[in-house]
């Protein structure tokens, strides 16, 4: 296909590209496959440009946030796993009756500054950001609007990443405050033990959980990362989804009040545990803790007990960089590592001639399968290794 200076594709739909009348930079969608009509287009644009009779910012100023908000959720955020429609009545509160050219810089700015003055988290503010920026774009991209007043307005500065972890005695004290609301107790038992996410746990069916045989788990078909997992469940949290009022008597694993349908919206499952969960932790003294500590909790243990991160990673659906922040916890682990090279290299200088050990060989038939933790294979090195 002959390449047309000004028109180019997106999505099978031909786009044009153009200098308005100030010299700013204007695309729009032609809703047309054809390049002759997108040429025909663009030539009639630019002649319009020419003699001052196309103005195409004023198509726009009668654009209401609104409408475009609406167009963004339906065909774009509502499928998103970044749960934004928690945040969507505050931007429609704030934006539902203002033109889209009357939310400028300042009114961004000022709306963020109004949700930090309420003592929200930098991360929950950069969410309502991300919002705001995503449909102004999922504007412009297709022809909607022709500016995002929201990428002059930066991000909040976000905290380092949680060390929160629960000892022993803390969780003891924990699950005995949990023990009067099933729901809890059995949330709490498999998040601490499986490192799940809460997302993870709160959306399961019984349909999902397998109680009998050798491997009792809960299959969750998408994780965040967008992979499948099977959390295995320990005997405690066994008995505690035994106990639920839910089982064999609803579809859901932890059901939301059938009753209240204003706050759960169509989720049947219950969404949101926080409440009582800090009510818990008020009750057994436990300071400065949230649901996702749980989390932090099994992989820590984890990892002071020496468990391989390809293991951890594979139960928590860690990314590795993640799991780099759990390393400082156990200096232990890296005096093991070094001291097994130690090892490895005196045997080798003080038993040249005898042959390897049978622990010896196995090392080095697994390091030659399946490689170092950086990737490097032992054909790899042998390659680069320089010639005597």
């Amino acid at each position: 296909m002959k390449k047309v200076r000004g028109v180019y594709f997106r999505g099978g739909t031909a786009y044009i590209r153009y200098r308005d009348g100030s010299g700013n930079l204007v695309r729009e969608s032609t809703e047309q496959r054809s390049v002759a009509f997108a040429e025909d287009l663009l030539a009639k644009r630019r002649t319009e440009v020419a003699q001052g009779l196309h103005f195409p910012t004023r198509t726009f100023d009668r654009v209401l946030f609104k409408d475009l908000l609406d167009d963004w959720w339906e065909k774009h955020g509502q499928h998103t796993r970044s749960r934004f429609n928690y945040h969507l009545p505050r931007i429609r509160e704030s934006f539902d009756t203002k033109r889209a050219r009357d939310i400028d810089v300042d009114a961004v700015d000022e709306f963020l500054i109004e949700l930090e003055r309420e003592e929200l988290a930098a991360s929950s503010v950069n969410k309502y950001r991300t919002i705001l920026c995503s449909t102004f774009n999922f504007a412009i991209k297709r022809g909607r609007f022709d500016r995002n007043p929201v990428t002059a307005v930066p991000q909040r500065k976000e905290p380092p990443g949680r060390d929160r972890f629960l000892s022993t005695e803390e969780f003891q004290k924990l699950i005995t405050q949990c023990k009067s609301d099933p729901a809890l107790h059995a949330f709490v038992w498999i998040a601490a033990t499986t490192g799940a996410r809460k997302g993870e746990v709160l959306p399961r069916k019984w349909s999902d959980v397998t109680l009998d045989g050798s491997a009792p788990h809960i299959y969750v078909a998408r994780s965040k990362n967008g992979r499948p997992k099977r959390l295995p469940l320990a005997a405690e949290s066994i008995r505690a989804l035994r106990a639920l009022p839910s089982f064999e008597d609803d579809e859901y694993v932890f059901p939301a009040d059938r009753g209240n349908v204003r706050c759960t919206g169509k989720q049947l499952h219950l969404w949101d545990i926080r409440k009582t969960f800090q009510a818990a932790c008020d009750r057994a003294g436990i300071e400065n803790l949230r649901i996702h500590d749980l989390r932090h909790t099994a992989t820590t243990i984890l990892f002071l007990s020496g468990i391989p991160e390809a293991i951890i990673r594979k139960l928590t659906g860690h990314r590795s960089r993640e799991i780099e922040r759990y390393e400082h916890l156990s200096p232990g682990l890296k005096n093991q590592t070094v001291d097994l090279i130690a090892r490895t290299l005196s045997e080798k200088s003080t038993a040249t001639d005898t042959p390897p050990s049978d622990d010896a060989t196995s090392s080095l038939e697994v390091i030659g399968r399946d490689g170092g933790d950086d990737g490097a294979r032992t054909r790899d090195l042998r390659r680069d290794r320089p010639a005597l």
